[in-house]
């Protein structure tokens, strides 16, 4: 019989700590935030969008592709539904299409107000199925009589084959259109207008030069990972709690076969990281944090948590012990990661990416729609153990709703952000500017040279280098 409560260690999380500023040899543009999303899937910035139904779709895969990071498709959907998503990250071009359109049998007059209200001087006229019908410039409608359909003033698109996509930037920006119509065998994709064609991205390609997408399985769900298994470039494992023997097992039968990387997870301690990486001889990285969500109410439900900055510690330190590197098992911190600065922390604790919900759920290009509530604009955002996402089955065994019968998270509404690549753009300058405050040039170095200072009014700051002492 046990005589007391067992203590094992602090668990310490984002707002415990602070990162001590070191002398800087850098300035905040000179760092690089090169990273890994898993042991062959480098980015160009340590991000990856969460597989939540509320956030993470094909606009997400692509848009956050195109910046550098990478999104994990969600798996609360039929696995085809799923695999289309993936292709159409994978086979779209390089740069954000915009489903600018009109109808034929829409009428002048509100095709008109939804001209000005897009700043478009010329639109592409898509028929209901898709096809390409041509276009319709402004000048032709403002002599046109409400009532008629713009079908009447179609006149030949500027359209350019999905391969081409240079050539529509260009005709952007030469004035021959505002909104170049791209197209895959004359069925109509989106649209390049003046800000696409205008912006620079530094896309993460795979070896033919397609978009890179990671996709969440079960290890319980083997049909859903051979469908997906050499289409997404990493099969990331979504399970609340990855250190369970029938979890583990199956895994391990599922993983030896696969040819995308594999990332097993959720773990939150030494022992589980050191478990998976000896019951499971394909690991490509791991997924640490358990209930450190924003959304997340386990630790409330259960008691059960480990918070994201101590789990990635723990996953550091159990690399060390193996003597494995970071960079060829990366670890992703996933929960809790509310900004820049904590995405710093958990990177200088070890991390190679951090994995984000809730930074994202506000954007353009999350999945949930749009709404206005009393003269302001939001987006639904929820836990994948809410009670929302669990009713629909494909949610039900990352939480094992059978045997548990609990919802272990929430749903909300988030302020609506605009597009993410401002998000996006705004949370790498401030991950550059913690990287320079701590003297670092790159993730790696920053393993090696960030300081804590714990924040504990009661013992004072407590200080002492990531290898030790987090």
């Amino acid at each position: 019989m046990g005589t007391g409560i067992r203590i094992v260690g602090d668990a310490l999380s984002f707002d415990d700590v602070i990162i001590l500023p070191g002398l800087s040899p850098v300035e905040p543009w000179q760092v690089d935030l090169s990273a890994k999303a898993s042991r062959s899937v480098g980015l160009g910035i340590p991000l990856v969008a969460a597989p939540m139904d509320t956030v993470s779709e094909w606009r997400m895969g692509v848009a956050l592709a195109l910046l550098g990071g990478i999104a994990v498709i969600h798996r609360n959907m039929p696995i085809e539904e799923q695999v289309e998503h993936v292709k159409k990250v994978k086979n779209h071009p390089h740069v954000v299409l915009h489903s600018v359109a009109v109808e034929p049998g829409d009428e002048c007059c509100r095709v008109r107000d939804q001209l000005r209200q897009w700043g478009l001087r010329d639109v592409p006229v898509v028929a209901p199925g898709g096809e390409l019908r041509g276009r319709v410039r402004l000048t032709a409608l403002m002599g046109c009589s409400c009532g008629t359909p713009v079908a009447k003033l179609v006149e030949p698109a500027v359209a350019y084959d999905v391969a081409a996509v240079e050539d529509a930037k260009r005709a952007v920006i030469d004035g021959k259109t505002d909104a170049a119509a791209i197209t895959l065998e004359r069925r109509f994709l989106g649209a390049v207008t003046f800000e696409e064609a205008v912006a620079e991205y530094r896309p993460v390609v795979d070896e033919e030069g397609r978009l890179r997408v990671a996709a969440a399985v079960s290890p319980f769900d083997t049909r859903r990972a051979e469908a997906l298994d050499g289409l997404a470039d990493v099969l990331v494992s979504d399970v609340a709690h990855f250190h369970n023997v029938n979890v583990l097992s199956a895994a391990a039968r599922l993983a030896r076969n696969l040819v995308s990387d594999f990332v097993a997870g959720n773990l939150g301690t030494r022992e589980g990281v050191l478990d998976t990486l000896s019951r499971i001889e394909k690991v490509d990285g791991l997924r640490m944090g358990i209930a450190g969500g924003n959304i997340c109410t386990t630790s409330g439900v259960t008691g059960v948590a480990s918070p994201t900055l101590h789990a990635v510690a723990e996953a550091r330190a159990a690399l060390v012990e193996l003597g494995v590197a970071s960079s060829e098992t990366p670890i992703i911190a996933d929960g809790g990661i509310r900004g820049s600065g904590d995405a710093a922390k958990a990177l200088a604790a070890g991390a190679y990416a951090v994995m984000a919900g809730f930074l994202l759920a506000g954007t353009d290009e999350a999945a949930a729609p749009l709404l206005r509530i009393g003269g302001r604009l939001y987006k639904p955002y929820r836990g994948m153990a809410s009670r929302g996402a669990l009713q629909r089955r494909y949610a039900a065994d990352r939480y094992s709703r059978v045997s548990k019968k609990v919802e272990e998270g929430i749903e909300g509404l988030v302020p609506y952000r605009g597009p993410v690549r401002g998000v996006v753009e705004g949370f790498a300058e401030g991950l550059r500017a913690a990287l320079g405050y701590a003297g670092a040039s790159s993730i790696p170095e920053l393993w090696e040279k960030a300081r804590f200072a714990r924040i504990n009014s009661r013992i004072g700051a407590y200080v002492g280098t990531v290898k030790t002492e987090l």
